[in-house]
């Protein structure tokens, strides 16, 4: 029965965003919700519609209200995300200011803590697992915020994201989770037919809050400490590419005396773009290779020993610091 449920939910959320994106780009330029050129960061030729983040959000909720009973948990991710791609679609109209927008992310992620999705490692405190949780989802949030610089990079990172955390689920019994991050993924293939390069619709603020703020529960409602008491950081490293990027540009930004969230196109992809001359397509599939790489060892962590995850985990970090000190080089605006 399970089966069932999970490839209907695939279905229904692939085909509500093949069907979907179409209506949601004309709605954006019926009404003028549009990513326009300015030669600096934004160097598309023609104005890109955005909404493909409601088109996201629509396509994930259906499989679950029509499919599964509502829990605490699932209301809690579902009012969170309503708020959430709301903010984002406010800001996509630049009808809001950083500040709002943050208090807004902060408000979502207390509804979904307070429905009871948190971090729960035995060994803390339960008041400390509260921060680390609410730091962990607003990290993602903002993450996938900062890394949807490039056609098709956001959304194919968050799919086999997905997927990865669809695969544990299966292996821990945890159904909901399964539907919801399968539902997400199946929506997220559905939207890269129309977000490649050149891309013909954005995520947009709405879309890609919508997603790291999803992702950012999933992984921390999820239990990677079946076969290993350090599974646990399974959740981080699935993770890696966006919240590498977040904490790479603000390190680069502020070595530089700048803000560290002031807009500038000092991206780990627009630096691997520029250093070995290649298009966005090429880029974002050498990046989706090293997602794979990082959901490959997600997976073996999860059956694996502590030590087994510590060396992983390790050689992750040493690759991505010596990767990052390389790109630091090419010379960017």
């Amino acid at each position: 029965m399970n089966e069932i449920l999970l490839t209907l939910s695939f279905i229904l959320a692939l085909l509500l965003t093949l069907y979907g994106t179409p209506v949601a780009r004309k709605v954006a330029f019926r009404y003028g919700i549009l990513d326009r050129p300015d030669g600096h960061l934004k160097k598309q030729k023609e104005p890109v519609p955005y909404m493909g983040g409601v088109i996201i959000y629509f396509a994930f909720i259906s499989p679950v209200g029509i499919m599964f009973p509502f829990s605490r948990e699932l209301l809690g991710i579902l009012f969170a995300g309503s708020t959430i791609l709301m903010v984002g679609l406010f800001d996509d109209l630049k009808a809001l200011t950083p500040t709002i927008k943050f208090l807004f992310q902060v408000v979502a992620t207390y509804i979904l803590i307070k429905s009871g999705i948190r971090i729960s490692l035995y060994f803390l405190p339960n008041w400390l697992n509260i921060i680390l949780s609410f730091l962990w989802i607003l990290a993602i949030i903002n993450a996938f915020n900062i890394i949807d610089i490039m056609d098709g990079l956001a959304p194919s990172v968050a799919m086999f994201a997905s997927l990865t955390i669809f695969i544990i689920s299966l292996y821990n019994v945890k159904f909901i989770i399964s539907i919801l991050s399968l539902s997400l993924a199946a929506s997220l293939l559905g939207f890269l037919k129309f977000n490649w390069e050149p891309a013909k619709i954005y995520l947009g603020d709405a879309g890609s809050m919508f997603v790291g703020l999803v992702l950012g529960a999933l992984t921390i409602w999820g239990d990677y400490s079946t076969f290993n008491d350090f599974g646990f950081i399974s959740g981080l490293l699935v993770l890696t590419v966006p919240v590498f990027d977040m904490v790479y540009v603000m390190i680069l930004r502020i070595l530089h005396k700048k803000s560290p969230f002031f807009g500038s196109p000092d991206h780990f992809a627009l630096r691997l773009k520029k250093k070995y001359h290649l298009s966005a397509a090429k880029t974002v599939s050498l990046i989706i290779i090293i997602q794979m790489v990082l959901s490959a060892v997600v997976i073996v962590n999860f059956y694996s020993s502590r030590v087994v995850t510590i060396v992983t985990t390790l050689i992750i970090f040493l690759l991505f610091s010596l990767f990052g000190i390389l790109l630091a080089r090419v010379k960017m605006e």
